[in-house]
């Protein structure tokens, strides 16, 4: 077997497939004509055949996984080590596979559902919402002198805000309804940026409550109601008015992250979604987490 079961040495073969099964259909049906005339065409039951149209297709067609050819029991593997929280290293250890580079793939193609769901399923609906930014990425007295030197050669030394040069800025919404957060990536913190992203997410006439920072100012003026807390003078509650929801999470998050140990700038997206949806369903246990991740897998990508 080129790789151990760890997670899944109590469930059945047939099991593990009617999870993945259940999670992509409602019923049999065929991936082009929708018909549900359609019969298994291998031992396994994991190739179809349509009467009606007479195509053939596979469990993982039209799905993340449709480009693969993992089998199923190692795709449920990988998703239990991933919703845990190992690292794709330590999953590879852990399931003895002979190349990380298996495991990391199969990693992405999650972070990649992910990032395509997160747009999907966020509600744009009247409530209180919370918006705050913030810079991901290692901290200054961390680097080493080398890259503090060049950094400060490049002009990239700045702290704050002005840090976007070295680091990441993200930008962040948080539902206070159902305690929900929706990340972008950003290239600044400027009202042309932040503003098209609140229109976008959040719908008009909802309460909105930020910090005093100045690409907020226009927000009144686009139909929301909008108080601020000034931390500037150590004014973090003043009511209900406040941002605490938002800022836990980026302290947890970038807590999370120190699990990867340094992110390529083209992967970001990838991980701040994984940020975002470990999150998001945070109650879930273990097993509901794997389920929801399968569920997510099994849909057809955008």
């Amino acid at each position: 077997m080129p790789y151990k079961t760890i997670y899944s040495s109590d469930l059945t073969t047939e099991k593990i497939r009617l999870k993945f099964l259940r999670a992509k259909y409602d019923r049999n049906r065929c991936d082009f004509c929708n018909s549900v005339n359609i019969y298994y065409i291998n031992d396994k039951k994991t190739k179809f055949r349509c009467r009606d149209c007479w195509r053939t297709f596979s469990l993982t067609s039209h799905t993340y996984l449709g480009n693969t050819k993992l089998e199923l029991r190692f795709w449920y593997e990988i998703i239990w080590c991933f919703a845990i929280g190992h690292s794709a290293y330590k999953a590879h250890k852990l399931l003895g596979t002979k190349r990380h580079q298996k495991v990391l793939r199969s990693y992405q193609t999650i972070r990649e559902a992910l990032l395509d769901y997160s747009q999907e399923s966020w509600e744009k609906d009247m409530g209180i919402y919370e918006t705050d930014e913030a810079l991901y990425g290692g901290e200054w007295g961390n680097l080493r002198k080398y890259v503090k030197k060049r950094l400060r050669e490049e002009g990239k030394a700045k702290r704050g805000r002005g840090a976007k040069g070295r680091k990441q800025p993200v930008f962040g919404i948080y539902k206070r309804d159902d305690e929900q957060v929706y990340l972008e990536l950003i290239d600044d913190f400027s009202a042309d940026t932040l503003e098209p992203i609140i229109e976008e997410a959040i719908e008009e006439e909802s309460e909105i409550f930020s910090d005093t920072w100045k690409g907020y100012n226009g927000l009144a003026g686009l139909g929301y109601l909008h108080s601020q807390v000034s931390h500037g003078k150590e004014e973090y509650v003043s009511g209900e008015v406040h941002i605490n929801g938002i800022e836990g999470f980026w302290g947890l998050s970038k807590t999370n992250m120190h699990t990867y140990k340094g992110i390529r700038k083209k992967n970001w997206k990838y991980y701040l979604k994984e940020m975002e949806f470990r999150y998001n369903y945070r109650d879930l246990d273990f097993d509901e987490q794997v389920d929801k991740i399968i569920q997510i897998l099994m849909r057809e990508p955008a």
